[in-house]
Formats: C-alpha cells, structure tokens, sequence
C-alpha cells in the first residue's frame, strides 16, 4: 500500500476536521438551543467525568499503532505487523469492556460526589459503549495511519460525525417532548443530555462497522510472498509491553489534558457562588433574564463551557490531525539519524500550524462579539456571559493550536514521558489560575479563561525546550512564526476595517452579511500576503525551479 505524503495526508485530515467540525458544531448550536444554560451544565459535566477515563482508555492506542506499524514496515516485518494489529485489537477491546461496565458501575456515585445528585447518571450509562466501541476503532485507525493512509481516519470521523449529528439530536428532542409531561425542569433537561449522549455513543458503532468492513474489502497492501518473508513474529507479551510502552504515557497526556475540563468542572461553579455571595460578580447583563439566583453560577459555567470553550476548540482539532501524518515519518527519520528529514518535518508540523493558529486567533479575538451572536442568535444571555471569556480564549489561541502537533513530535522522537510531565504543569497551573484570576474584582469566569491561555502558553514553550533538547532541531522562525503572524495580523486587521466599514455604510445594521463578506475579504489577504512573502510550499517549489533553469542558461 502506497503511503500518502505529509502534504497530502494533512489535506484529507483537515478536511475531514472541517466537514466534523461543521457537523459537530451544528450539532452543539441545536443541543444548547434546546438545553441552555442549565441544561448543557449536565451536559458538559458527564463529558468532563468521561473523558477522563476515555483519555486513559484510548487516547494513546491510535498514535502507539502508527509507531509501531511504521517500525515495522520500515524493516519489513509484515506478518508482525498484522500479528500487533491482531494482539491490539484483542487487548484494547478487553480493556473498553471493563471501562464500560466500570462507569455504568460507578454512575450513581460519581454523579452524587460531583452534582450532590443524581442528574448527572443517566448521562454517565449512556456514554459508556462510546469506550469499548473507540477502542475498536482506534486500533483500525492507528494500524492505517501507520501505513500513511490517513483515509479510513478521515473518512470514518465524518461517518461518526454524521450519525452523532442525527441521533444525538433526534433522541434528544423525542426525550426532552417524553420529559417535559411528566418531570420537572431540571429532571428533563437531565434525562434530554442523556438521551443526546446516548446517540452519540451508537454514533461510534457505524464507524467501527465502516472500518471493518474498508479494511476487509481494501486491505493492507501486504502480498502472501512479503508474508512469507517474515518467518519470524514477536510474542503477543512482548507486543503488549510495547504497545504500553508507548500507549500509557501518550494515554495519561490525554487524560491530563481533560483533566484541565475537570479542573474547571471542580472549581468554577463553586468560586462563582462565592462570588456571587460576596456581591463581586458581574451579573448586570442577566438583568431581565428570569434566572433564579441559585441557578445564575450554574448558567455561567454552563454558557462558558458551551459557547466559549465549544467555539475556541474547534481550531485545535485541525492542528491536532497534523502530528498524525507526521508521526511515522519523523519517527523514522530519528531512527535512522536523517537529521535533515527529521529538520523537514518539524518545518512541516510547525508551519502548517502556525497558518492556521494566527488568522484563527487574531480573527476570533477582533470579531469575539459578532462571532458568538452569529452562532447563538436566540442566545442572548449566554453570548453576553461568555462575549469577554471569549475573547480572552481567542487571544491565546495560538498556544492550544501549537500544542498538540509539538506533543505528536514528542511522541515521534520517543519522548512520550516529557509529555505528561508538562500536561501535569500545565493543569496545576490552571488550578492556580482559577483560584487566583477569578477573584480578580468583577472579573468571574474571564479568569478561568485567562488561567487556560497561561496554561497552554506554559505547556507550548517547555515542549519545545523540551524537543530541541532531544534532536537539536528547532523550526525556522521566519518561516515557521513571524510570517504566519504578519499576515494574520494583516488579514485581522483589514477584515476589521472591512466590516466597520460596510457595517456603518452600505449594508448598515446586516451584521451577518457583514461579518461573512469580512472574513472572505481577510482571507483573501491572507493568502495574497502568504504568498508575497514566498513561503507557500508550491510557491518555493517554483521558485527553486527556476533558479535551477537560470544557473543552467
């Protein structure tokens, strides 16, 4: 099977992570239109216990089997190959099932511990295949990944994207109609998050059964006389301690990186209560809002987490698919000490990064305020708690888009450790954060916001110590953050000037139309200044042809 360039694999990933994203988002702005505050509360709070235990179950196995099916590959041990995938596959479902019945196990007791009630273990029970199924797919999705096709990932992830969209809405409004008749507000919205959680964990069940059947039908490349050529096949104990090897510490940065939602999950709601009893919270923009005073703490968390958090993590999701292209073929330079391949790729991950994390961040944090209003119209009270979090999150975007791909490095050049170890920082100083930055005067869950940036802009500038201080390679500054940034600055900068322009002359009062024609006109100078500075891949490709055809007349 003929792997995919960088380049090309990227492509299919971040296409794949905009058709999700899209998806997923609609799926996000519907379930908070019905939910609201309160509601997606209970929502995000199963997810925050969740994830987890998801991290610690999965999170490694996808990256573990692209290593170790690349090694192998590289040195032509096809029948290992198959026998890792075969002993992974065995292991990480064993695994699933027992963290599964775990949660249902423990459902009513986590929820009592967290909530003080037992809201929150409807959701805990319905989110608990999504475990045992994404063990299954992960395993598919690693072993393919590790043959640089990065297909099966992209196009299974819309396949589960796609069925999250339709049943996790349809179960819900079918509930939420069930409830309403014959429950109180709070026990509906309870039982609506659950049976939204409940279509998305069968959502996982169409992927897996696509990825089954591709590589049945498609197979891996591998002919019966390269089988025959490896005679020789590692024990399943020895395959077992390899993939843990890799798959723990890459699982427990995971973990810790969700930790962070937990973090706030722990500490917001009860610092805003405190504030609020205190007088010290901003709460004049729910004036009129009908929110008791009791549920004003929960209906902040919960418009935080849904509206700020939700729309600022979409950008990270592209980024994150980068380190997968990468990954086998950095992993193989430093194998075999190809220094200058091994400087490529890093160029490679940090720049495609950096021309996605700028404009993101620089454009998120001028249009902050239209940006929420246009996702969240019937949405008032909660675009007006999070418009200020939002911004702040906005502004230190760059560092959650970096992280990831400089983590799949990490991993690459078999430092997967250092990994935990900054994810352990980087959550303790979160903690900080929150308890320090929120009790600043009417600042409230903008504090939370600012604890996140800090923490990410920590976690980014150890990692890439970090790094250089295995290989010695560092990307190149120009290339890789000064030019990105500059066009940014300027696609920023003119679609600002854009809509303030339109938006007080001819297309006075359609902020929609305004902000849509704005951002198309930033990007456009987005490009154009990419190109000017010459540092477009294809762009330097030309260039260098040329100058081979001028040295040669």
């Amino acid at each position: 099977m003929k792997g995919q360039s960088f380049y090309k694999g990227s492509a299919i990933l971040i296409f794949m992570v905009a058709v999700t994203k899209v998806m997923g988002l609609a799926y996000k702005l519907m379930l908070t239109n019905l939910l609201g505050g309160t509601g997606m509360a209970y929502y995000q709070s199963v997810y925050a216990v969740f994830t987890p235990v998801y991290a610690i179950a999965i999170g490694g196995i996808p990256s573990t089997l692209a290593i170790m099916i690349s090694e192998n590959f590289a040195l032509e041990r096809y029948k290992n190959a198959r026998k890792i995938r075969r002993t992974a596959l065995i292991f990480y479902s064993l695994l699933g099932l027992l963290s599964s019945g775990a949660i249902v196990l423990f459902s009513g007791l986590i929820s009592r511990l967290i909530l003080g009630s037992s809201n929150m273990a409807p959701g805990l029970i319905a989110v608990s295949p999504t475990v045992f199924l994404c063990c299954i797919i992960s395993v598919y999705r690693g072993y393919f990944e590790g043959l640089c096709d990065m297909v099966p990932t992209a196009v299974s992830e819309i396949i589960e994207t796609l069925f999250k969209l339709i049943l996790g809405l349809l179960f819900a409004f079918i509930a939420y109609k069930k409830a309403s008749t014959l429950y109180d507000t709070p026990k509906t919205l309870s039982i609506t998050a659950a049976a939204s959680i409940l279509g998305v964990s069968l959502s996982s069940l169409f992927a897996c059964i696509y990825l089954c059947i591709r590589l049945k039908i498609k197979g891996d490349g591998i002919s019966e006389n390269k089988l025959k050529k490896d005679i020789c096949t590692d024990s399943a104990r020895h395959i077992i301690s390899e993939l843990n090897h890799y798959a723990f510490p890459i699982a427990l940065t995971a973990a810790i990186s969700t930790l962070i939602n937990t973090v706030d999950l722990l500490t917001v709601p009860m610092m805003l209560k405190v504030l609020l009893s205190r007088g010290a919270l901003d709460i004049s923009m729910l004036n009129g809002s009908g929110i008791a005073k009791g549920d004003i703490a929960d209906f902040i968390y919960g418009s935080f987490t849904s509206l700020a958090l939700t729309v600022t993590g979409i950008i990270p999701g592209f980024t994150a698919m980068l380190g997968k292209p990468a990954l086998p073929g950095v992993a193989k330079a430093r194998a075999t000490g190809d220094t200058a391949a091994l400087k490529k790729g890093t160029d490679d991950v940090f720049f495609l990064s950096s021309v996605i994390a700028f404009p993101a961040s620089f454009g998120l944090t001028v249009f902050s305020n239209e940006v929420l209003r246009l996702l969240y119209p019937s949405r008032v009270y909660e675009t007006a708690v999070s418009s200020q979090p939002f911004m702040i999150l906005s502004a230190g975007l760059v560092f959650g888009c970096m992280l990831p791909p400089v983590f799949a490095l990490l991993q690459a050049v078999g430092r997967p450790k250092s990994c935990v170890r900054i994810m352990v920082i980087s959550c303790i100083t979160k903690l900080i954060g929150n308890l320090t930055l929120m009790f600043i005067p009417h600042f409230g869950v903008s504090g939370a916001a600012l604890a996140l940036v800090i923490a990410d802009m920590a976690a980014f500038f150890i990692a890439v110590k970090v790094y250089f201080d295995t290989c010695a390679v560092l990307p190149g500054i120009k290339k890789c953050f000064i030019s990105p940034a500059f066009s940014a600055l300027l696609c920023a900068g003119g679609a600002r000037l854009c809509y303030d322009k339109l938006y007080s002359g001819i297309l006075s009062g359609n902020f929609r139309l305004c902000l849509i024609i704005s951002i198309a006109a930033g990007g456009i100078i987005y490009i154009f200044s990419l190109y000017l500075l010459n540092i477009l891949p294809k762009r330097q490709k030309k260039q260098k042809k040329f100058k081979k055809i001028a040295k040669r007349t």
